[in-house]
């Protein structure tokens, strides 16, 4: 019996009366890194943490020898001083007079429980961040598009006021970055806009790599190490962004010494192990392509790890705020995930991990619409709508406009023929962009409809792509950016 208790695969231990141990399994000495020699006659709470050991004394051993059983957490100590969370269930073992012989216990390891637990925690927190961020920016840009539509007509009426002229031209200015801030927040919820390519990761990667030298400073030496043939199915700029972003944050971590930065590029099949020590725990098992970016610097220490992806989140004075939480909308919004490996003093490793997609697959076609003369702007906001039928009219379009989905309907109905395209707001009450889209194509299969937001919703809108959608505009939007589509 002895040989099969300390054999067994389980934490086990027995006490006696006093407390002190009697014996325990090899799994419990190899947990707490213990011969068996330096345990046995010991207390059992001698390997409690102090938090522990009163919460023994005061809650558990009382309520225990009352009950004759306990189902308890503690942190339990290991010989190098660290400690790890335990779950103990307990009984006592009776004389036939009702004395207590001995209690027996089996502990269960909870470090990776609620070290997932965490993770999901995390998940949570960075999902209503960018819940958050992306309905902020959404609700801006409406009130950028009436900005800046109205300023580039006023430009046009102003050009002999040279003073006008350029206090316009800072509006117009000030707006383009108002609206980068946008961008920079939509990326971060993982609602950025994308136009999807299949991409060589590799030959990205290379692209940009002259840049990438100025980046991390001149002591610091960039290394590349490029596997071939790795390919993904994913927005090109935006997955520059992400090694900028990445290399960037790397060359600061030097703080201007001399030091290495490495890019890596492989194939990787991702288990469900990985992706619970991920930044997406929604990530799918299954062949990924990894950008690996690793640096020589100072390490981030470990009261920081939990926040790197939180937005402006940055311990420098001039951080660059949105870089590593824009990193994570992005990836997520590519259906990937990020694992991030530091110790302070040491440097740091962060591999982005895509899907990867097989060469064969073809690029995303897209539909190119026909010029156009009348146009159908639906949107439930009232300064849009005057603002884009005011920005169309004078460039020449004739414009009739709908506040809901219902009402574009109705006016398809009975005067479709007429308008040669739709532009289409995708957040509305009752009806949403894409179910008008859906709604007009099946009036008009060949409808020209270009769906235009403050905060792109990325998978509906791909798969609008898939069923015919001329274009995307992400607002606020130069009247250019209308016409190139059209």
């Amino acid at each position: 019996m002895a040989d099969l208790f300390r054999d067994s695969p389980a934490m086990l231990h027995s006490i006696d009366p006093e407390g002190r141990i009697l014996d325990v399994s090899d799994t419990w000495l190899s947990k707490l890194g213990y011969t068996r020699e330096e345990v046995v006659g010991r207390k059992s709470t001698d390997f409690l943490t102090e938090e522990s050991q009163r919460y023994a004394r005061e809650v558990v051993l009382p309520a225990f020898f009352a009950s004759g059983s306990c189902d308890v957490e503690y942190q339990m100590l290991r010989k190098d001083g660290s400690s790890f969370p335990v779950r103990l269930r307990g009984i006592a073992i009776y004389d036939e007079e009702g004395n207590v012989l001995r209690s027996s216990a089996a502990l269960e390891d909870l470090t990776g429980q609620r070290e997932l637990e965490r993770r999901m925690r995390e998940a949570q927190k960075l999902e209503s961040l960018g819940l958050m961020a992306g309905g902020i920016a959404h609700d801006f840009n409406n009130l950028l598009v009436s900005i800046l539509g109205n300023a580039q007509i006023a430009l046009d009426e102003v050009r002999h006021l040279p003073d006008a002229l350029a206090s316009l031209t800072d509006i117009m200015t000030a707006t383009r970055r108002a609206a980068d801030l946008c961008r920079q927040l939509r990326a971060y919820s993982g609602k950025g806009r994308y136009q999807d390519e299949l991409l060589n990761v590799s030959e990205l990667v290379r692209e940009i790599a002259q840049v990438l030298d100025v980046s991390v400073g001149r002591d610091a030496l960039v290394k590349l190490e490029l596997g071939e043939g790795l390919a993904t199915i994913g927005d090109a700029t935006q997955l520059r962004q992400v090694v900028m972003n990445l290399v960037l944050n790397a060359g600061e971590a030097l703080e201007g010494n001399r030091g290495l930065v490495s890019i890596a590029t492989t194939l990787r099949e991702l288990d469900s192990e990985v992706i619970a020590r991920s930044s997406n725990l929604a990530a799918a098992p299954g062949l990924y392509v990894c950008i690996e970016v690793s640096d020589t610097g100072c390490g981030i220490p470990e009261e920081n790890r939990d926040k790197v992806f939180d937005p402006f989140f940055t311990t420098k004075p001039t951080g660059h705020g949105l870089g590593l939480a824009a990193v994570h909308g992005i990836v997520r919004a590519h259906h990937g995930t990020i694992t991030l490996y530091t110790a302070e003093g040491r440097g740091t490793s962060i591999k982005v991990f895509l899907p990867a997609a097989k060469e064969t697959s073809e690029s995303l076609r897209r539909k190119t619409p026909t010029s156009s003369h009348t146009i159908l702007v639906v949107d439930d906001e009232e300064s849009v709508r005057n603002t884009l039928s005011r920005l169309l009219g004078r460039a020449g379009y004739q414009v009739v406009t709908a506040s809901n989905g219902e009402e574009a309907l109705l006016l398809t109905q009975a005067r479709g023929q007429e308008f040669d395209a739709f532009l289409v707001d995708v957040s509305m009450p009752q009806m949403s962009g894409p179910q008008v889209f859906a709604a007009i194509r099946q009036q008009l299969p060949e409808a020209v409809v270009i769906l235009m937001s403050g905060y792109n919703h990325v998978d509906t809108v791909r798969e609008a792509f898939s069923n015919g959608l001329a274009g995307f505009l992400q607002k606020p939007f130069l009247l250019d950016n209308f016409t190139d589509i059209l």
